[in-house]
């Protein structure tokens, strides 16, 4: 992937290398940075970087931090706490019983993997948020009563296929990325920040598009199996 001699002045590197130039230290400041302050001090890099629209403090240019990424999912995961809260009260409101829980399209085996960090470092998708969720029945009285399918903890089958679909859609992004590295760094052939982040838009909604997709067809699934 990062083979490609890209024009970075008067010297050749590879993305590779610039990506070592990118290493996620903090700057003086305390802030990482994509492309770190010192890049920007280079007349003809920091002038270049800027004609294409970028500036040092750009949000998409601070690199988050671990306590950054654990703050999101806190806050995802109250967030997916309240609505469970607000499903059960109202459900129990229509059928006088509900006790029904969340369950994750794209498991937590992918999230907790290399492709899982794709997802939210990369495209700001989190799992805890509504498009990745489905509520299903924790006990056989809620399934009954409410005619929700039961929640079958987990569903390898679903799993292997997102699975696959996740790494595809890596390397996808990945693609892009290298094309619009190209770009950035002062190459041809590459494409514009703008093309990048239609690609990146087009990835996501197609992500939460497949997923709202397989919702009902699992649900479906569900009910066939459960009787």
């Amino acid at each position: 992937m990062f083979g490609r001699r890209i024009t970075f002045g008067k010297k050749q590197h590879t993305l590779g290398e610039l990506q070592e130039l990118m290493r996620p230290t903090p700057d003086a400041d305390g802030v990482t940075r994509v492309f770190p302050k010192d890049i920007w001090d280079d007349p003809k890099v920091g002038a270049m970087l800027r004609d294409l629209g970028f500036n040092p403090d750009d949000p998409r240019n601070i690199r988050k931090t671990a306590e950054d990424y654990i703050a999101m999912f806190a806050a995802a995961k109250k967030r997916l706490d309240e609505r469970s809260e607000a499903f059960n009260r109202d459900m129990t409101a229509r059928y006088a019983y509900c006790r029904a829980v969340p369950f994750l399209v794209i498991d937590h085996t992918i999230w907790d993997g290399e492709d899982g960090a794709f997802l939210y470092a990369s495209l700001n998708l989190i799992g805890f948020d509504d498009w990745n969720v489905l509520m299903l029945a924790a006990d056989e009285r809620t399934r009954q009563m409410c005619g929700i399918a039961g929640h079958p903890g987990t569903v390898p089958a679903v799993t292997d296929v997102l699975a696959k679909h996740v790494t595809a859609w890596k390397a996808r992004h990945e693609a892009a990325l290298e094309l619009y590295g190209v770009t950035a760094t002062g190459g041809e052939g590459g494409i514009t920040r703008e093309q990048y982040e239609t690609e990146k838009d087009t990835l996501r909604q197609e992500i939460v598009d497949k997923v709202g997709w397989m919702k009902p067809r699992i649900i479906d699934e569900l009910v066939r199996i459960q009787g």
